[in-house]
C-alpha cells in the first residue's frame, strides 16, 4: 500500500472513531439529563418533607412547653398576702405566660391558636389518667387537690396534607382519608393539640 492510500485510510478511520465518540458523549449527556429530570423532583420533595417534619416537631415542642409553663402558674394558690389575690388573677397570669412563650418561640397566638383553661374530672372509676376522664373548659372555683391545666389547639400551616393526598388512594365514602367530608377543599394544615395539667396547690 502506498503512503498516500495508508494516510487516507488512517484519516477515514480516525474521523469515523471521532464521530462515534462524539455521538456516544451526546447520548451519555442525554441519558444523564433524563435521569436528573426523574430524580431531582423526588429529591426536592424528600428534602421538603424532612424540613416540614422538623418544623412541625419544633412547633409541637413549643406548644408542649407553653402549656407546661401556663399550668405551673395556674396551680399556684391565691388569696390575701399571696402573689395572686384571686382565681381570676391566676388565670389571667397563666394565659399571659402561655401567650408570651408562644410569641417568643415564633408560633404566635393568632386565629390558628386556641388556649383554654381546663379542669380534669375523673370518670366513673374515680381514677385520673384513664379513658373516661373528662375535661371541663374554662372552669371556675378551682380547689386544692384538683387537676387543672392548659389546653392548646393549634392549626399548623403546611402544604403536607395536599402532598400526602396526592400519593394516597381515594377516600372511601363517609371517611376522611385526608379529604373533607363536606366535599370542600382539603385541610390547609395539621391540627395539633396539647394538654398539660397539674395538681392544684
Amino acid at each position: 500500500m502506498r503512503d498516500s492510500e495508508y494516510h487516507e485510510t488512517k484519516v477515514a478511520n480516525s474521523s469515523g472513531t471521532a464521530l462515534k465518540s462524539h455521538w456516544r458523549r451526546k447520548a451519555e449527556a442525554g441519558q444523564a439529563m433524563v435521569e436528573i429530570a426523574f430524580l431531582l423532583p423526588m429529591f426536592l420533595i424528600f428534602v421538603f418533607f424532612i424540613f416540614e417534619i422538623g418544623r412541625a416537631w419544633a412547633v409541637k415542642q413549643s406548644l408542649t412547653i407553653a402549656a407546661r409553663e401556663g399550668a405551673r402558674v395556674l396551680v399556684l394558690p391565691y388569696g390575701a398576702g399571696l402573689s395572686y389575690a384571686s382565681e381570676g388573677d391566676v388565670k389571667a397570669a397563666a394565659r399571659t405566660r402561655v401567650e408570651s412563650y408562644l410569641n417568643s418561640s415564633g408560633v404566635g397566638t393568632g386565629a390558628v391558636t386556641t388556649i383554654n383553661l381546663v379542669r380534669v374530672n375523673p370518670g366513673g372509676d374515680q381514677a385520673y389518667g384513664t379513658a373516661d376522664d373528662t375535661f371541663e373548659l374554662n372552669y371556675s372555683d378551682g380547689k386544692r387537690g384538683e387537676r387543672v391545666g392548659i389546653r392548646i389547639d393549634h392549626q399548623f400551616e403546611t402544604p403536607l396534607p395536599f402532598l400526602l393526598a396526592a400519593f394516597s388512594s381515594p377516600a372511601p365514602p363517609g371517611g376522611s382519608g385526608g379529604q373533607p367530608q363536606d366535599g370542600g377543599q382539603p385541610q390547609s394544615g395539621i391540627l395539633m393539640g396539647v394538654t398539660c395539667h397539674m395538681v392544684h396547690e
